[in-house]
């Protein structure tokens, strides 16, 4: 499904506005990229919409990948956890009944 222009600059706007509040460390790194005209319009529609700069909308883009990819994997290991301790919740189980059922009372 294409998303409207419109829709998306105003999307990247409320994720710039995210991190409107913080201040940028004091040391930047100059980068150059290459980027599809239509996404470049709407990276300055969305700087300007929420008084950002191209910058500071690319940035806040960024971190807002890295975050949900981190969060990704973190999801991803915790269900492997689960995964096991069921597994191991379900072999302990047989071996419980065992313990009990040769107790003496």
């Amino acid at each position: 499904m294409k998303r409207r222009p419109d829709t998306a600059a105003h999307l990247l706007a409320e994720t710039a506005a995210t991190y409107g509040s913080e201040r940028e460390a004091p040391s930047h790194t100059k980068l150059s990229i290459s980027l599809p005209r239509d996404l470049v319009e709407q990276v300055r529609s969305a700087a300007a919409e929420s008084g950002s700069t191209v910058s500071g909308v690319i940035a806040a883009a960024l971190r807002r990948s890295i975050a949900a990819s981190e969060q990704e994997r973190l999801d991803e290991a915790l269900t492997l956890d689960a995964e096991d301790n069921a597994s191991w919740a379900s072999d302990a189980l047989a071996l419980t009944a065992r313990a009990w059922a040769d107790l003496e009372w």
